[in-house]
């Protein structure tokens, strides 16, 4: 049975206050445990309008099958950034988040928007005249720990808390990104490695999948939208004073610090 708009409402205020006051809210599966998928997004847009912060794009979790088998969930799902989750500069403030954890990802940015009916493979991509850039995403559940359902991250847009980018970089038929390598450093010390076939093949197909995604709900991928195609590695939590940054060989990195 779907909840109700008044239970979809109390939810998604319980998320946001969770986020404003940083005291994790209660796992919507255990206070419902009918919620399904698509209550679960229905949550997140209800959050979103309490937000009421302008759309920069998408972010996409669980492309990787390190990432779905350390979070335990068996396919990707998909949140939406707004413009007070860019981090602009090199410091982002460790008290403004719960239990930040990191991952190095490659974002994907579009020139032109997709047509939300068609279906979309990698050449569609490539006619929208996308550029990368190496990303960094840190996300925050609102729960008390990283242990939760599928539809508890849905609700909580896919953990979406804030998001690091790197230079652009055009991006051309011949560009491979499935083989493009990135290293997670946190200090001076490397975490872990990653390629950009993690993200569901290569990143490319994971705008794509995304972007067929929304093409369900009638949404589509707008004209400058920035999409971050998922975590190459797993998640590393992190504290503050440390130092991250993602890094490909030839490549300016990004990187942030928590202060």
């Amino acid at each position: 049975m779907a909840l109700t708009s008044d239970q979809i409402h109390q939810l998604a205020q319980s998320l946001w206050q969770a986020e404003q006051t940083r005291q994790p809210a209660d796992l919507p599966s255990a206070l419902h445990p009918e919620l399904d998928e698509a209550d679960a997004y229905r949550i997140a847009a209800a959050k979103l309008q309490l937000r009421n912060r302008k759309s920069t794009g998408y972010k996409l979790g669980y492309t990787s099958a390190a990432m779905r088998l350390q979070m335990n969930i068996s396919s990707p799902n998909y949140g939406v950034l707004t413009e007070d989750q860019l981090v602009r500069g090199s410091e982002l403030p460790y008290d403004e988040l719960i239990h930040p954890l990191v991952e190095p990802e490659i974002a994907i940015r579009l020139n032109e928007g997709l047509p939300p009916a068609a279906r979309h493979d990698r050449n569609s991509i490539l006619a929208a005249r996308p550029e990368f850039m190496l990303a960094i995403e840190v996300c925050d559940t609102r729960y008390p720990t990283y242990r939760f359902k599928a539809v508890d991250n849905i609700a909580d847009n896919s953990s979406a808390a804030r998001y690091v980018l790197g230079t652009p970089i055009a991006i051309d038929p011949d560009t491979d990104l499935a083989d493009l390598g990135v290293e997670l450093w946190i200090d001076d010390e490397l975490k872990d490695q990653g390629v950009g076939a993690n993200a569901l093949d290569d990143p490319l197909l994971a705008v794509a999948w995304l972007a067929n995604r929304l093409g369900q709900e009638n949404k589509c991928i707008q004209a400058g939208d920035v999409v971050l195609t998922g975590g190459l590695t797993k998640g590393y939590l992190v504290q503050r004073g440390q130092r991250v940054a993602n890094k490909s060989a030839g490549l300016e990195a990004a990187a942030v610090r928590f202060v």
